[in-house]
């Protein structure tokens, strides 16, 4: 019997490399890592990749960022080799989301306060406005997201959703090489999506706040679900791809 082949990210396989690099001496704790620039140049991979391994060095504690300073390595260094492949993979927080996040929404439709829909409300004119940073625009929606979750009564259903947002900034490089730039762009994800969960809600419809939900999600989800598996090959996207697919009834 075949053993099937498990297939590893590149961004992970280079935070082992580097990792074992830290722990033979080649990078000294509490000296400045290499510039990305070199370690591309030296690992054969991708700007983006070698970002996404220093995120993952960064959780497991070998390296520490210092705002306007860069990447160094940590002092003291982990006491046990962290693994990388300890990470959640971006496949699995999109399809944990797509299908936990509509349920909150469905609930609380009957939960929600005018009070929260008016601060859902104040979130959307936040990611619609085009004056501020993207990390702001995040906010407001990582706020929208939070309230809805809030407005159940259930502290379960915040963590998760407050997890979701924990896991997502383990892959910044993917939120800002997909950041929708046209003002349609904006409108549409920011602007309509948001609206119509919020319409959803404020008529308590469970069914159609669990459907905006859904849109909303897969939206997000999909686009760079599908170019996390054109170039990092993980093992288990084709599978989600099919189920989110399926789950929205899209051919393939």
């Amino acid at each position: 019997m075949l053993t099937p082949i498990v297939q590893t990210p590149r961004y992970r396989l280079v935070a082992e490399e580097i990792a074992a690099r830290i722990r033979a001496g080649d990078f000294a704790p509490g000296a400045k890592m290499p510039a990305d620039k070199d370690l591309v140049a030296r690992l054969g991979v991708s700007r983006t990749t070698v970002r996404e391994a220093m995120i993952a060095l960064e959780l497991m504690g070998y390296v520490v960022t210092r705002y306007g300073a860069g990447a160094f390595v940590a002092d003291p260094l982990p006491s046990s080799q962290e693994e990388a492949l300890g990470l959640p993979g971006f496949y699995e927080l999109v399809e944990a989301r797509f299908v936990i996040e509509p349920e909150i929404a469905a609930i609380a439709a009957s939960t929600v306060t005018p009070g929260q829909i008016a601060q859902l409300n104040r979130c959307i004119e936040g990611m619609c406005d085009t004056r501020l940073a993207f990390d702001k625009i995040e906010a407001h929606d990582r706020e929208f997201h939070l309230v809805i979750a809030r407005s159940t009564g259930n502290s379960l259903f915040v963590t998760m959703v407050e997890d979701f947002w924990h896991a997502r900034q383990r892959y910044p490089e993917w939120t800002r090489l997909n950041n929708r730039q046209s003002s349609e762009d904006i409108a549409r994800f920011y602007g309509d999506e948001h609206v119509a969960i919020v319409e959803a809600l404020s008529a308590g419809d469970p069914e159609a706040a669990r459907a905006a939900m859904a849109q909303h999600c897969r939206n997000s989800g999909q686009p760079l679900l599908e170019r996390w598996q054109l170039l990092e090959g993980e093992a288990g996207v084709e599978e989600v791809l099919h189920r989110l697919k399926a789950r929205t009834g899209q051919p393939g």
